[in-house]
């Protein structure tokens, strides 16, 4: 039973790496074919964001789930592995999430005239 185990946990994070390291950037190759127009006929963002969805989701999904796997069956190797997934996936959505959430512009300068105290004023 031990056994059988063992090679089952080892197929599952061998495919895992298999379709990160492949499968996901065809699928995003895929979907910006198909919004952007390259040689698949009319470019249509609507049909890509289901690729681009499911694309990000294993993307970000295999990785973590890839790290609890191999971390709970003691295999430190795949452990590395997909904890340098995770990171390179953090990294993404950070700079992702920097691009999305711009910084605020800093408050404008009055527009009117203000009075301070002391010294001569240049308001009339």
């Amino acid at each position: 039973m031990g056994e059988s185990r063992r090679v089952a946990v080892s197929a599952l994070l061998t495919i895992g790496a298999f379709v990160w390291l492949g499968v996901v950037p065809l699928m995003f190759v895929n979907g910006a074919l198909r919004a952007y127009d390259i040689g698949l006929g009319p470019g249509n963002p609507a049909a890509a964001s289901s690729t681009f969805t499911w694309a990000s989701w294993l993307g970000a999904g295999i990785p973590v789930v890839g790290v609890v796997v191999a971390v709970t069956t003691r295999r430190r190797g795949w452990a590395r592995f997909y904890g340098v997934g995770v990171v390179v996936v953090a990294v993404v959505a950070a700079f992702r999430w920097a691009e999305t959430h711009p910084v605020p512009p800093p408050p404008p300068e009055p527009t009117r005239c203000v009075e301070h105290s002391g010294g001569d004023s240049d308001c009339p």
